[in-house]
């Protein structure tokens, strides 16, 4: 319990800085607007105040009075929840640092996501890089290069399952969601203790993030309904004239965040999933 508290106030004090990076990366993937331009009025927004890193209030144009991004209070206390929960489930070993640097990643890229449609690779790629250079490090120093193999493996086939969706029907399965599979399957790979067991972190991974990814569609379309279509838009497809809403079952949604947080509730319960056979035994 005290060391899920230490890591509480660590990801209080990371939190601001994920927001941060968040709200400044640039988004050269294709569409959507810079974070430093208003989209209402297109406007650069040069304005310090609206990127301190421990604003928590929204911040909004001061050409059109338009709300640029969202207060950064909600992402400091997820990452605190979030970070603290990584803490208490493996505890104070050694596995923690590379599983609370993925849980950091993906904070980052599902506020990115949720508030862009966009997976940036200017952030996505740092982080995949990182990563397995972090890995290899902890490989060589823990003498558990086959984990570290493993996740290579994993790391290519999660991408090339994805792939193929996004070749066949690339409207429904953005090309960042199969960039994004390449950090998650780095590390679900190398959290099993065997082959067999990251295929099948893998693909339940892959399963479990359908199923939150549904969930949040059906999340934006009730809150449409309720708070109108300003909840959670699209920046690229703008709102019906007529004011109609698109079929529950239908309507788009950031998949990224789905997909992230359901590899890391597989990461953090491998050792229950796969009966003990996971790093974190």
């Amino acid at each position: 319990m005290q060391f899920a508290l230490l890591c509480a106030v660590i990801g209080l004090l990371v939190g601001p800085a994920l927001a941060f990076i968040a709200e400044l990366v640039p988004d050269r993937s294709g569409g959507g607007q810079s974070p430093r331009n208003c989209r209402n009025c297109h406007v650069h927004v040069s304005a310090f105040a609206a990127y301190l890193p421990f604003r928590t209030t929204a911040s909004r144009c001061p050409h059109c009075d338009h709300q640029i991004s969202a207060g950064r209070l909600p992402i400091v206390l997820a990452t605190s929840a979030i970070f603290a929960a990584v803490g208490n489930v493996i505890g104070a070993r050694w596995q923690v640092i590379p599983v609370l640097f993925l849980a950091a990643a993906i904070i980052a890229l599902s506020a990115v996501d949720l508030a862009r449609y966009r997976l940036p690779d200017k952030l996505l790629f740092p982080s995949l890089g990182t990563g397995v250079a972090m890995l290899a490090i902890f490989a060589v120093a823990t003498n558990t290069t086959d984990h570290f193999v493993r996740g290579l493996v994993a790391m290519l086939a999660y991408g090339v399952v994805l792939l193929i969706p996004n070749l066949i029907m690339p409207a429904g399965l953005a090309f960042g969601d199969v960039k994004l599979a390449l950090l998650l399957g780095l590390f679900l790979g190398w959290t099993a203790e065997t082959s067999i067991g990251a295929a099948r972190l893998v693909i339940f991974a892959m399963l479990l993030g359908m199923v939150f990814g549904a969930f949040t569609g059906l999340i934006v379309g009730l809150g449409r309904r309720a708070f109108g279509h300003g909840f959670v838009p699209d920046p690229d497809v703008p709102p019906p004239e007529d004011g109609s809403f698109e079929p529950l079952l239908r309507t788009a949604a950031p998949f990224g965040p789905a997909l992230a947080f359901a590899a890391l509730i597989l990461i953090l319960f491998s050792e229950q999933f796969l009966a003990g056979a996971s790093i974190l035994s």
